[in-house]
């Protein structure tokens, strides 16, 4: 049984996430780097993560004490099948892992992770301005570089719920 919904954070949007789903699961919901004393080796629970460059934030470190029954990872894009495949195989997940859009918030971004994502930003952005025939996600991606925007839904965790729910 899932004793609680655990998350890494970097810009709050994986923290929304993990409030959502634990008042939806009536689960506590707790900071990694907080829960080292409130949970017990081994427990059951859902991890969630911000994605960095196709990699899981404090993943390794939940999976060393815990028992992770389902993964959700938190990205600026809109659900991509290939990016999907990639992080399943990397970490070894099958059907418990979920992905989910969170978006971007440049003023919230500090250290090295400002720095890769202000160099990113300077190549991905003229290209998607240059871009003739853009498509809804290149907006999408335009908006969040120029002005920041919060995806983050209750529905996107619709099948997580259903998910978890159906567990014994």
């Amino acid at each position: 049984m899932i004793k609680a919904i655990v998350y890494t954070s970097n810009t709050g949007l994986t923290k929304e996430y993990a409030q959502i789903l634990g008042t939806e699961l009536k689960l506590p919901v707790y900071e990694l780097k907080e829960v080292k004393n409130i949970l017990s080796k081994g427990d059951q629970i859902a991890y969630l993560s911000w994605l960095m460059a196709g990699g899981l934030k404090g993943y390794g470190k939940a999976q060393r004490k815990y028992q992770i029954v389902t993964v959700c990872a938190v990205g600026m894009s809109r659900a991509r099948t290939k990016q999907e495949e990639e992080i399943k195989k990397k970490y070894q997940l099958g059907e418990q892992f979920f992905y989910l859009q969170g978006g971007y918030d440049r003023t919230k971004l500090k250290g090295i992770y400002k720095l890769m994502m202000n160099t990113l930003e300077k190549a991905l952005k003229p290209q998607l301005e240059a871009k003739e025939n853009k498509n809804e996600e290149d907006l999408e991606m335009l908006e969040m570089m120029n002005s920041g925007k919060n995806c983050v839904r209750k529905e996107n965790l619709d099948q997580v719920i259903s998910y978890l729910k159906s567990r014994p």
